[in-house]
């Protein structure tokens, strides 16, 4: 008889901590991190970002419209990043290399806008106000 109470406690604590756990990924926003900058061996530069769907549904295609500024403040290029599907509550890293560019070359990375991050039918969001940014490089990275 008490392995029988032993076991549904320890299945109700399970499931309460699962849903606890489910419910903190969950935040409303979309997290994005300039997690990691290293040089190439062709002399560029590769950024490595972190996308984290804290939203109830999932995003098919999150779009990033980004600029490079160079150490001067002024821009230097503009990228498109896109991210496949990011399910609910889970993350997604993304890699790309800016060519002939150096790390140190870098003042800043400006995210200009979010696209797709809700479908279209949804039209009363606009998505760089879901953004949660955090930044672990020397680069300054934000809207």
């Amino acid at each position: 008889m008490h392995f029988s109470i032993r076991f549904v406690l320890v299945g109700f604590l399970s499931a309460a901590f699962a849903a606890s756990a489910q419910a903190q990924e969950v935040t409303g926003k979309i997290g994005l991190e300039l997690n990691h900058v290293q040089a190439t061996q062709d002399g560029g530069c590769r950024l490595s970002i972190i996308a984290t769907n804290g939203l109830q549904r999932p995003i098919d295609q999150l779009g990033l419209e980004m600029v490079a500024f160079n150490t001067d403040g002024l821009v230097d290029q503009f990228l498109r990043l896109d991210f496949s599907r990011i399910s609910a509550g889970k993350t997604k890293v993304l890699q790309f290399d800016l060519a002939g560019k150096s790390c140190e070359s870098l003042s800043r990375l400006h995210i200009n806008d979010v696209l797709n991050c809700v479908p279209p039918a949804i039209t009363d969001v606009y998505c760089p106000d879901l953004l949660d940014l955090k930044n672990r490089t020397p680069i300054e990275f934000g809207d």
